[in-house]
């Protein structure tokens, strides 16, 4: 359980940051104008990985907006080092955005021979997604497959570690 303070002002066009601090298990999310003047500053003391989910629809920049929020977090997000280049999953210094499209069962081939669309609960494995993320919350690390979007193919999986923050995004996340 994550136990959250909001202090709220009037910070308006102010630059985000974000910290952490390890000692005490806590979590920072703030935002400070250059002046000093007002503050918002929201904290989450928790020994878990926190876990925001963002539901829209294919093509509508999902992916863009993840990219730009986990720069908020701290550092730029990037494929996992080392892993598959065809990688939805983005590791920045925080955070870990897992695409859900990688938690298709059927790839593109298989769906056209069942007639379904990757909106279809036939064609995506929710017991494994929510498996997966219960780990990672709980600070275990994951062997997550992957959904190959440039082949439409299902690659091997990659390991993921628990981060301090995990997006979860696409058409499911809920």
């Amino acid at each position: 359980m994550a136990v959250s303070t909001i202090y709220s002002t009037q910070a308006l066009n102010s630059t985000h940051f974000f910290t952490s601090s390890s000692s005490s298990k806590q979590v920072f999310f703030y935002r400070r104008q250059t002046n000093r003047r007002f503050n918002t500053i929201i904290t989450c003391a928790t020994q878990q990985t926190v876990v925001i989910g963002l539901a829209a629809d294919s093509g509508c920049g999902k992916s863009t907006f993840m990219r730009r929020l986990t720069s908020v977090f701290g550092g730029a997000a990037e494929p996992p080092k080392g892993g598959n280049p065809d990688s939805n999953t983005l590791i920045s210094d925080m955070t870990t955005v897992i695409c859900l499209d990688d938690y298709h069962s059927l790839d593109r081939t298989g769906r056209k021979e069942k007639g379904v669309t990757a909106l279809d609960p036939r064609a995506n494995d929710f017991d494994l997604m929510y498996e997966q993320v219960k780990a990672l919350k709980s600070g275990i690390a994951v062997e997550k497959p992957i959904y190959n979007h440039v082949t439409g193919l299902l690659d091997a999986p990659e390991l993921i570690q628990p981060p301090k923050i995990l997006v979860i995004e696409g058409l499911h996340p809920m």
